[in-house]
């Protein structure tokens, strides 16, 4: 575990429990004097939300786990709705009047199920998304923002151990599990001083821990090398409606559809593509559209002024305007 005392050996650490860290994996430090090119498609880079010459910005874990949890409940409506018709299809009695309403209220029955998830994470995290992960090259600190009490977390960046977490995960297609990246240092801000896990946002889904070490060889290449040696990472969306954010999801399945589909591969593949095009459409675009729908009017926490200032991520505020009571976005 990190060293935690260097600061001051009189006073008392408080650790992290242990039961965090069952099933974690330490990282490798690989020689980053030299660094390789970095694929802009690789799961390390997924995390990486913006870069510039002073700091570099993470999605955290917690955001994820959250997306997850509000796309589980328009995936347990489709689960329902599933469970509804194939009893109404291979049912061989006549369906009775409540038997027939009973199939309608279950996709909605399911869906209250599965909102419990959303839910306990809702008044576990607070009332705010996770803010996001920031780390400045120039004070080698990590700036993050607690969702539960919006406390500003510093951590040393040179003091900070790098773990690939265990995190299993039990669902509907069964038993899975992630590997986000752990960044462990001592708060020395707090009282006692804390021992703090930060989680970031890579995938990791079944990876055993690979694009957590991706991820931790990108910001030690980033802290030696600075942004230039690494690929740029994709424009932040501009906020939409909440119409346009529900709807943003089927034009983008729509255009990647249309894509695929030109392709001398997607013709060849056609019975094939379409089936799973819209199998996706379904059981993948239909949730995640949910998801941010409902969560849509979520805050995310917020970093001080001067932190803002600081690692020069300033957001640049837009006026709203609105026609009919309609947000027009500009």
């Amino acid at each position: 575990m990190v060293n935690a005392l260097i600061h001051d050996h009189t006073q008392i650490v408080e650790r992290l429990p242990r039961s965090l860290l069952i099933g974690a994996k330490g990282l490798a430090y690989r020689d980053v004097r030299r660094p390789k090119p970095t694929d802009a498609e690789s799961e390390g880079m997924f995390a990486i939300r913006r870069i510039n010459e002073h700091a570099i910005e993470l999605e955290p874990f917690g955001n994820l786990m959250r997306n997850a949890f509000a796309g589980g409940i328009g995936a347990m409506f489709v689960l329902g709705t599933v469970i509804s018709t194939l009893i109404a299809i291979l049912d061989p009695d006549p369906l009775t009047p409540s038997i027939v309403a009973l199939l309608f209220l279950n996709p909605v029955m399911v869906a209250v199920f599965g909102s419990v998830p959303y839910v306990i994470s809702r008044y576990s995290s607070g009332k705010f998304r996770g803010g996001f992960i920031r780390i400045h090259r120039g004070t080698r600190k990590l700036y993050f923002v607690s969702p539960q009490d919006e406390r500003l977390l510093t951590l040393e960046w040179d003091h900070i151990q790098a773990l690939a977490g265990y995190v299993p995960t039990v669902g509907a297609a069964g038993y899975s599990s992630q590997y986000p990246l752990y960044l462990i240092a001592v708060d020395w801000t707090q009282t006692p001083p804390t021992e703090v896990c930060v989680s970031c946002g890579n995938l990791g889904w079944r990876d055993d821990g690979d694009s957590a070490q991706q991820l931790w060889d990108c910001l030690r290449i980033y802290m030696e090398h600075g942004p230039d040696a690494l690929p740029k990472p994709p424009p932040i969306p501009r906020r939409l409606s909440r119409k346009q954010t529900f709807l943003r999801f089927y034009r983008d399945w729509a255009a990647k559809y249309r894509r695929d589909l030109a392709t001398p591969k997607g013709k060849r593949w056609a019975m094939v593509v379409i089936p799973a095009k819209i199998l996706a459409l379904i059981f993948i675009v239909f949730p995640d559209s949910v998801g941010e729908f409902i969560d849509y009017n979520v805050p995310y926490t917020s970093f001080p002024k001067e932190i803002d200032e600081l690692c020069g991520f300033e957001e640049k505020r837009v006026p709203i305007m609105r026609l009919n009571g309609e947000r027009v976005d500009s």
